[in-house]
């Protein structure tokens, strides 16, 4: 046990001796720059840079810390800043890039000195154990990370009906319900698939309906279910033909009622579907879409719809008929536009109703200009495409237009222009219900 304690005695005073070596090597190196510099007076704090340059530099390095050291000073000489730059907080220069040594503590001399002192080494430890520790956790949250990016990507198992389901994935549902009627309700959460009727249910409630269309003639009950299917076959994600034909069924039975609303809605669905390549009557609808802008007076959706056009679909009948009444109303020629008028094909006779009483009013009062002084009511149910004399007769009263009561009613036209010009001013603003983009 003595001969322990009285080891650090012996080995004591070389520490200083070591020291004092390592000062007598870099002052010398010290004064070797002071030489070159030409300038023996250095300031202090100069000289304690120096010495903390030499120190902070290992060995292999102290050739290079020599030049930048010499340029260092040779710089300053040359400025004359010497003495004026602060060279206690100057930086070293980059041969100094390496950590400092630890300073060898000097050993105790008393009994206490063959004591280790393990308080750092616990702290260490510690901290090594929380740093592992923290590292463990990371790697847990990636490997969690990446098993959840490959459960994503595995593939969907796929229902009988994804031939007829766009973007099928994981939130699709299919329906269960086997109700064929089922009123339409605003969805304000997930739909539930028990109240959802499957692709086969639907089949037989759209010829459900369409019967009871024909024999009921009840709008109101037809639409609600109609805008029902539409909802089963927007949250089951079903486009196929069948659900062209819910839209399409739906857009004629709304033309016939005067809905445009729901009209618009099914005709902005059905440009979706037709340009997916389902199968329908894309030409029927396309000259339904021509004549609603006519209606609507919009001319610049008329062009884009037309600059969109392939030259095989404008020689196709119905669009044919809708392009040759945008002529007619564009070149004034109402004779032309009233023949075309009585010959529409399929249900476009129902939106030219919506704005036949504006054109007839622009007829007439080039017909108030175009013959004097009296003209018959006959001619003019004719030229006006009205079926009957009676409903012409109404119409002008409507305008409060004179009319004779002789055998022959006539109408004295010079009196009538500023009716029929005051008549036109009712159709200035359309009422648009449901704008079709």
């Amino acid at each position: 046990m003595y001969t322990a304690v009285d080891m650090p005695k012996k080995q004591s005073p070389k520490a200083p001796l070591i020291q004092k070596n390592k000062k007598m090597s870099v002052l010398k190196s010290s004064l070797s720059i002071a030489n070159t510099s030409g300038d023996s007076t250095w300031p202090n704090s100069l000289k304690d840079y120096v010495e903390r340059s030499f120190a902070a530099c290992s060995t292999s390095a102290r050739k290079r810390l020599e030049k930048q050291l010499n340029q260092i000073i040779s710089s300053a000489v040359k400025n004359k800043k010497l003495n004026s730059i602060n060279w206690t907080i100057r930086p070293l220069p980059k041969a100094c890039d390496l950590e400092p040594q630890p300073v060898l503590s000097v050993k105790r001399t008393s009994v206490s000195a063959g004591i280790i002192d393990t308080s750092d080494n616990f702290d260490s430890e510690e901290r090594k154990e929380r740093r592992l520790h923290r590292f463990q956790k990371e790697a847990e949250a990636e490997a969690a990370r990446k098993e959840a990016e490959s459960s994503s990507t595995m593939p969907i198992p796929q229902p009988p009906n994804t031939a007829d389901v766009h973007n099928w994935d994981a939130d699709t549902i299919v329906g269960t319900c086997t109700r064929l009627e089922k009123s339409y309700f605003r969805l304000t959460s997930a739909p539930d698939p028990s109240q959802v009727r499957p692709l086969s249910v639907l089949r037989n409630t759209l010829e459900l309906l369409k019967r009871k269309w024909v024999e009921d003639n009840n709008y109101t009950y037809i639409c609600s279910q109609f805008k029902s299917m539409r909802q089963d076959l927007t949250v089951q994600r079903i486009t196929n033909s069948f659900t062209v034909e819910v839209y399409e069924t739906h857009a004629r039975v709304a033309l016939e009622t005067n809905d445009l609303g729901e009209y618009n809605q099914c005709q902005t669905q059905l440009k979706q579907l037709y340009a997916m390549g389902l199968p329908g009557h894309a030409m029927e609808f396309l000259a339904y879409r021509i004549l609603y802008f006519l209606y609507t007076r919009n001319k610049g959706d008329i062009n884009a719809a037309m600059a969109a056009m392939l030259p095989s679909e404008k020689q196709e009948q119905a669009v044919q008929h809708a392009l040759s009444v945008r002529a007619a109303m564009a070149a004034g020629n109402y004779h032309r536009f009233f023949m075309l008028y009585l010959a529409t094909p399929n249900m476009g006779g129902y939106l030219i109703d919506k704005f036949i009483d504006r054109e007839r009013c622009a007829s007439l009062q080039r017909m108030c200009k175009a013959f004097r002084p009296r003209l018959s009511v006959a001619v003019i149910a004719k030229d006006l495409a009205f079926t009957k004399v009676d409903d012409c007769i109404k119409f002008l009263a409507e305008l409060n237009i004179a009319i004779s009561q002789d055998e022959s009613p006539s109408v004295d036209m010079k009196l009538a222009y500023p009716h029929a010009v005051a008549a036109m001013q009712i159709y200035e603003k359309v009422d648009i219900k449901g704008q079709i983009y």
